[in-house]
């Protein structure tokens, strides 16, 4: 993205890209995600990656798991990666290949690899040694709640082909951020923080739609009780 660009440029491109109105619970999600990433894209240190990849996309299909109609989430993602000059096929390539070296691969080896205990070789597992190796090294990396999102992502997709319970996941999670130098409380805190945010948006579609259909039966008593 050209650095000069504003946070007002990102929210006007995006609806321009999609001039369709956007649900009402969802308006302000899809407002602060956009901020969020415009300001993390715009900052010098930011380098993308496909953990950033990984958690972008978890953090929008969580937060518009229920947004309706269906159809319309991945027109609504199309134009957000529009907005933010990012690549839509490139995401979803770089957080496919990571989710399948999870999913697929031995879970000790590649939580090893992760953890910076074991050589990646020339297999698959390489470019996620790389990525990590180069991140481990950096002086100056920008982290992010999305980074962390990828991360834990990642760290679940290995946790369920190996059947690892969460108090598991959560010490792979404290070595991989040793061997990155994150701060683990803090990555932590953002996890709990975006798991309390879908609790809210969850509450609130469901108040919504009680009052949608209390609304509905009232129109529909009313117009029982009207004389033909």
């Amino acid at each position: 993205m050209t650095s000069k660009r504003t946070v007002s440029d990102s929210k006007r491109a995006f609806f321009a890209a999609y001039p369709r109105p956007v649900n009402s619970i969802y308006r302000r999600v899809i407002d602060e995600l956009l901020v969020e990433v415009h300001l993390l894209i715009t900052n010098q240190d930011f380098r993308y990656d496909p953990l950033f990849a990984t958690g972008l996309l978890t953090a929008y299909q969580a937060l518009m798991e229920g947004y309706t109609p269906v159809e319309q989430r991945d027109a609504i993602l199309r134009a957000f990666c529009t907005a933010l000059e990012l690549s839509y096929d490139q995401l979803h390539a770089d957080a496919a290949q990571w989710r399948a070296i999870a999913a697929e691969l031995p879970a000790q080896e590649v939580l090893e690899v992760m953890a910076g205990k074991r050589e990646a070789g020339d297999g698959r597992l390489k470019t996620v040694s790389d990525t990590l190796t180069g991140i481990a090294g950096a002086e100056r990396f920008k982290y992010s709640r999305l980074f962390s999102l990828g991360l834990a992502n990642i760290l679940e997709q290995v946790g369920r082909a190996a059947a690892m319970s969460e108090k598991d996941r959560l010490e792979r999670l404290q070595q991989v951020c040793t061997y990155l130098t994150l701060d683990y409380n803090r990555v932590k805190r953002d996890l709990d923080f975006f798991h309390a945010v879908l609790e809210r948006i969850k509450r609130s579609k469901e108040v919504v739609d009680e009052l949608s259909q209390t609304e509905r039966r009232k129109r529909e008593e009313r117009a029982v009780s009207q004389p033909g």
